[in-house]
C-alpha cells in the first residue's frame, strides 16, 4: 500500500507522452503470436517494467518546485506591431532538465505562443523572447505561463503552469514614435520618407547659413555670405515655436473600416499621436478633440511633455461610435474654446455626398480664423472595383458605385481647397508619415 501512495503521488499532475504509449504496446504483436498463460506472463512483466521506467521518468523530470519563472512585459503595449515580451525560466534543481511550455497572451494577439524541448543545465537560466501583435487598443490580461516538463528517457513528466498572470494595456502605436525619435537623432529620417522642409517663410527666426542646394528659395539666399565664399549660400531658418495645432478625429462609423489588420481610427490615432510628439518637440501647443455625434474627448491647447502624455491616455480609450459624426457641433465647440490661430488636423472619412456637404457647410466658416487640414484615407478595393474591366451585369454596377464614392470624395476635396481648407488624401499604410510632411511643411512655409 505505501509503494501504491508513492506510484500515485509520483503520477500527481503526470503526463505520459506519445512515445511511452508506443512502448507500452510495442510488443503487442508478438502477443498475439504466444499462446495461453505465457502471453498474459510476458505482458505482464513488460507492463511492470514499463511502469517502472515512466515513474522513474516522473521522478527524474523537473517539477513545479523545481523551477523559477519570471515574465517581462513592455510597460505600454503599442497596437498593430509586435512587441517584445520575454519568459526567463530558471532552473532551481541539481538536475537536467527538458522542458516545453506556452506563453499565454490575450487571444485578440497574434504570434508564436508555445517553444519546444528546451533544454535546462542545473542551476541554469534561459530567457526565451516573444513578439505579440495587438489588433486593438484596450485593457487585456496575460494568463499563468503553461509549462511540460520531460524525464531523461522523453516517457513521461510534470504539467503544470506558472503563476504569472499580469494586466496589460494597449496604446497607439508607441513604438513608432520612439523609432521616429532614433531616426530623427541619426539625421536618417529620410528612411522612412520624411522629407526635410526647406521652404521660406515668415515669423522665422534667422539660425544658420549653409551652401545653397536645389529647391531652395532665392529669397533667402545671403548675398554678402555669398560674395565672401564664391558660391551661393542661404540663410536657413528656425520655425516660429508656440504655435498651435488641434487634433480633430473622427470617431464615427465610417472610421470602422479595417485596412491591414488596423481599423481607420487606429490608424488616425497612431498618426495624431506621432504628429502630438512632433509638436511637443517643436515646443508648439497641441490640443486634443474626438467628437461622433457628442464630444467624446477635449484636451486644450498646452505644450510639454505632460500634455503628450495626457494626449496619450485620452486616445487609449477611444472606441467607435455606430453613428454619424457631427462636424457642426464638433467645430462649434473647438470655436468656442480655443480661440487663438491654430492649424486644426481633422481625421475623418468622405463617403457619399451627404457627409462631404456637413463638412464642407462647417469648415468654410472655420477657415477665418483657424487653418484646417482634412486627412482622409484611400479605399484600395474601392479604386480597385472603379478600374476593373467589367464581365457581367453586377460588375458594371459595381464599378460604377465605386465610381461615384471616388468622385463624390475627389469633388468634395476639391471644394474645400477652394474654400481655404488644406487637404490629404492617402492609403492608410503611408498616413503616419504623410502628415508628419504635411505639418514639417506647413511649419516651414510659416502658414499660421
Amino acid at each position: 500500500m505505501k509503494r501504491l501512495r508513492h506510484i500515485l503521488a509520483a503520477f500527481a499532475g503526470a503526463h505520459v507522452t506519445p512515445r511511452a504509449a508506443a512502448l507500452l504496446f510495442a510488443p503487442a504483436l508478438a502477443l498475439v503470436w504466444i499462446p495461453g498463460w505465457v502471453a498474459y506472463a510476458l505482458a505482464s512483466v513488460w507492463a511492470v517494467g514499463w511502469l517502472a521506467l515512466v515513474v522513474a521518468d516522473v521522478r527524474g523530470a523537473l517539477g513545479p518546485t523545481d523551477l523559477s519563472v519570471g515574465r517581462t512585459l513592455p510597460v505600454k503595449f503599442s497596437i498593430g506591431v509586435p512587441n517584445r515580451c520575454g519568459l526567463t525560466i530558471v532552473n532551481r534543481s541539481a538536475r537536467t532538465g527538458l522542458v516545453q511550455g506556452r506563453e499565454t497572451p490575450p487571444s485578440a494577439f497574434s504570434g508564436t505562443r508555445t517553444f519546444e524541448s528546451l533544454p535546462l543545465d542545473p542551476h541554469g537560466r534561459r530567457e526565451l523572447e516573444f513578439a505579440f501583435t495587438p489588433a486593438e487598443r484596450g485593457a487585456y490580461r496575460f494568463g499563468d505561463a503553461a509549462f511540460r516538463t520531460l524525464g531523461p528517457r522523453r516517457l513521461a513528466g510534470h504539467v503544470f503552469e506558472a503563476p504569472t498572470a499580469q494586466d496589460v494595456r494597449v496604446y497607439p502605436d508607441i513604438l513608432a514614435v520612439h523609432g521616429y525619435s532614433l531616426l530623427a537623432r541619426r539625421g536618417m529620417l529620410h528612411e522612412i520618407g520624411v522629407r526635410a522642409a526647406r521652404f521660406s517663410g515668415v515669423g522665422r527666426e534667422f539660425e544658420s547659413l549653409r551652401d545653397y542646394e536645389s529647391g531652395d528659395d532665392y529669397r533667402d539666399i545671403d548675398w554678402k555670405a555669398t560674395a565672401r565664399r564664391g558660391q551661393p549660400v542661404v540663410r536657413r531658418f528656425e520655425a516660429e515655436r508656440s504655435q498651435t495645432m488641434i487634433l480633430a478625429i473622427d470617431a464615427g462609423r465610417l472610421m470602422t473600416a479595417r485596412v491591414g489588420g488596423l481599423a481607420k481610427l487606429d490608424r488616425a490615432i497612431n498618426a495624431a499621436l506621432l504628429l502630438a510628439w512632433l509638436a511637443w518637440n517643436a515646443g508648439d501647443n497641441v490640443g486634443l478633440l474626438v467628437f461622433a455625434r457628442d464630444i467624446e474627448r477635449f484636451l486644450p491647447p498646452r505644450k510639454g511633455h505632460r500634455q503628450f502624455l495626457a494626449i496619450l491616455e485620452a486616445l487609449y480609450s477611444v472606441e467607435v461610435r455606430m453613428e454619424e459624426p457631427d462636424y457642426a457641433r464638433a467645430m462649434r465647440y473647438l470655436a468656442s474654446r480655443v480661440s487663438k490661430r491654430s492649424l486644426v488636423v481633422v481625421f475623418t472619412e468622405l463617403v457619399g455626398t451627404e457627409p462631404s456637404r456637413r463638412l464642407l457647410s462647417v469648415l468654410g466658416q472655420l477657415t477665418s480664423r483657424h487653418l484646417p487640414l482634412v486627412i482622409t484615407q484611400r479605399n484600395a478595393q474601392v479604386e480597385a472595383l472603379a478600374q476593373d474591366m467589367p464581365v457581367s451585369e453586377s460588375d458594371v454596377f459595381r464599378a460604377s458605385v465605386a465610381q461615384d464614392i471616388l468622385h463624390d470624395k475627389a469633388a468634395a476635396m476639391r471644394v474645400l481647397q477652394a474654400r481655404g481648407s488644406l487637404v490629404l488624401d492617402v492609403s492608410p499604410e503611408k498616413l503616419s508619415v504623410a502628415a508628419v510632411n504635411r505639418y514639417l511643411e506647413i511649419k516651414a512655409r510659416g502658414r499660421l
